[in-house]
This record gives C-alpha cells, sequence and structure tokens, in this order.
C-alpha cells in the first residue's frame, strides 16, 4: 500500500491540533515537530522516534500529538506485535482531541494493514465529515470500500479524489487496484502503468502492475514488471506468488515452484493476513504440482487450502478432480482378473 504523504494528512489536521499548540513549551514542540519531521521522510527511524516520543510523553502526558506520532511509529514498523500499541496511541490521540485528523486517518491505514477494513471504513466516513473533500480521506475511504467488496463505490471514491487533486499518485494506485477486481483489467493496466511512471514506492506499484498484466494475460510483461517488484523488495510474499502464478502460465514450473519457496512469510503470526498468504501459496503449489502431474502432492496441497477454509470452491473442485484422476489410474493399474 502506498504511503500517505505527509503534507496530505498534515492538512486534515493542521486546523485541529493548532489550539493545543499553546499548552506545549516551545522545547517540548520542537522535539515533537523534529520526530514528526523524521518518520515522514524518505528513510524514517521509527525505533529511536519510540524511545523519543515516549521521553516526551513522561513530560507532558496529555500531548495528543505525541500520542499520535507514537502510534504512527509504532504502526510503520509493520510488526504484527506493535499494532495492538499503535492502535491504542492512536486511540489516546483521538481521545485528547477528537479533531486530529491525521491521527483518525493514521488509524484507518493501521486497520487496513490489520485486514479489517469495516474498522477503517468507520474512522474514515468520521474523517470525511469533519474534513470533507480531502482527496487523502477519499481515497483510502475509497480502498477500504475496495477491501469490502464494494468496487463501483471504491472507483467513484477515487474519481473524486482525483478530480480534486489529479496529482495525487497514492489514488490512482487505489482507483487502480479497484478497477483491477471489477474486472476492467484494461483501464487498470493504464492506471498502474502512470503510477509506476511516476517513480512511487516502485515495488508496490510494480506489483500492482504486473498483477494486472497477469490478469491480462500478458504474462512477459507481468514476469518483468513481478520481478522488478521482487528485486526491490525480495521479502514481500505476494511478489514470489504472483510471479509463480505468471510462470505456470508460461509453462516454466520449475521456476513457479522456486518462487514459491520464497514466498513464506518471515512474520508468521496467527493473522488473517498470515492465513491468506498461506493459503494463496498451497493452492498454487497444488496447481504447479498439477501441471507436473504430481497428483498426490497436488491433492495434498489442496487438502491443505481446505484444512484453512473449509469453504475454498476452487480447492475442493480442484481436489475431487484429481481424486478422480489417482482413482482412475489405480483401476487402470488393477490386473485383469484381480480383486
Amino acid at each position: 500500500m502506498l504511503a500517505l504523504s505527509a503534507t496530505l494528512l498534515l492538512s486534515t489536521s493542521q486546523a485541529s491540533s493548532a489550539g493545543q499548540s499553546g499548552t506545549t513549551s516551545p522545547a517540548v514542540r520542537e522535539r515533537i515537530n523534529r520526530v514528526g519531521a523524521d518518520l515522514f521522510s524518505a528513510a524514517p527511524h521509527p525505533v529511536e522516534a519510540v524511545t523519543e516520543l515516549k521521553s516526551i510523553l513522561a513530560l507532558e502526558p496529555g500531548s495528543a500529538e505525541a500520542h499520535m506520532l507514537l502510534g504512527i511509529a509504532y504502526g510503520v514498523q509493520k510488526k504484527s506485535d506493535l499494532m495492538g500499541e499503535a492502535v491504542a496511541e492512536l486511540r489516546q490521540a483521538l481521545a485528547l482531541n477528537p479533531a486530529l485528523g491525521m491521527a483518525r486517518l493514521s488509524l484507518a491505514r493501521i486497520y487496513l494493514d490489520m485486514a479489517r477494513p469495516a474498522r477503517a471504513r468507520d474512522e474514515l466516513n468520521l474523517a470525511l465529515e469533519q474534513a470533507p473533500n480531502q482527496p487523502a480521506v477519499m481515497s483510502l475511504l475509497g480502498e477500504a470500500e475496495r477491501q469490502l467488496g464494494n468496487g463501483g463505490r471504491a472507483i467513484e471514491l477515487h474519481r473524486q479524489a482525483l478530480q480534486a487533486d489529479a496529482s495525487f499518485v497514492q489514488a490512482r494506485y487505489y482507483l487502480g487496484l479497484a478497477l483491477l477486481d471489477s474486472g476492467k483489467t484494461a483501464d487498470a493496466v493504464l492506471e498502474l502503468q502512470a503510477v509506476v511512471k511516476s517513480g512511487a514506492n516502485p515495488a508496490e506499484s510494480n506489483l500492482a502492475l504486473g498483477t494486472a498484466y497477469l490478469a491480462a494475460g500478458r504474462t512477459t510483461d507481468a514476469i518483468a514488471a513481478l520481478r522488478e517488484s521482487a528485486r526491490l523488495d525480495p521479502a514481500r510474499p505476494e511478489t514470489h506468488i504472483h510471479l509463480a502464478r505468471a510462470y505456470r502460465a508460461r509453462g516454466l514450473l520449475a521456476d513457479a515452484a522456486r518462487e514459491l519457496k520464497l514466498a513464506t512469510p518471515g512474520d508468521q503470526s496467527m493473522t488473517g493476513l498470515y492465513t491468506n498468504v498461506q493459503l494463496d501459496i498451497y493452492m498454487e503449489e497444488g496447481l504447479v504440482s498439477l501441471k507436473q502431474g504430481k497428483l498426490e502432492e497436488a491433492a495434498a496441497a489442496f487438502e491443505k487450502v481446505l484444512a484453512l477454509d473449509s469453504g475454498h470452491a476452487a480447492a475442493r473442485q480442484q481436489l475431487a478432480a484429481v481424486k478422480k484422476r489417482l482413482q482412475d489410474r489405480a483401476r487402470l493399474k488393477k490386473p485383469a482378473g484381480g480383486v
């Protein structure tokens, strides 16, 4: 997910935080500003920011901005064991100052990272009431709607955000995802090509473009984009999963199997996100094994998918077909006249 720009985030909260500035000493204000600038820089230092913000809060525990930045510092580390801390700090910031738009937007962003789009939507609707027509809020709300399966509403919100700010790359990125989910593959490719051309978060944008190319049947282009994404962020499981799909589509089964071995995420906390990634890995392993003629391995992989999600229709269908082939093969091997 492309990072929200500091400028856009700040624009939603400058007015609401102004009332607090008078209660903060100049020395502490300077420290808060310095930490905020670092967190929104191209190379933030979130671990050091956590230490500094805890020190600030020991002096001024009622600083909503310090709680907010501490929540952001936890969140940007993308560690599952820190997400609860991030949510708690951002909620504390909002309890101290409910009009702090940046805190609400950041909280919604973390809910999306935690695969809780309904909670994100609730926060973003409140943010939109407080700051109407803000592109950052509309775009993130559109992404929440996409994750909830409301593609039409998502596209509408992203187009509204781009109408307000045609240069807002994040809205264009999310628009591409929404178009892709809605089956408008050619339109999605065009939007995501523009995002890649902008140079914004190239690992993320190349992953999205490669996925769109794959959906469009452009496997050569998909492999090129996905390889670039994997080069920039080799730890991202989704990139290796999509590369495996692209290689399988081209019949490059050894390459597909290699990518699936690289796909297992390093953070294996039992979260919804990890479960979904592992499910995708097992499903693709089954399809690759099936294409290799390894029926027993394919069946085992599809059974793993169903162990994680008993309602997975594609895995159930594939498993039934594989079991029938195994039964047919066993009958053919059976000696004539045997019992």
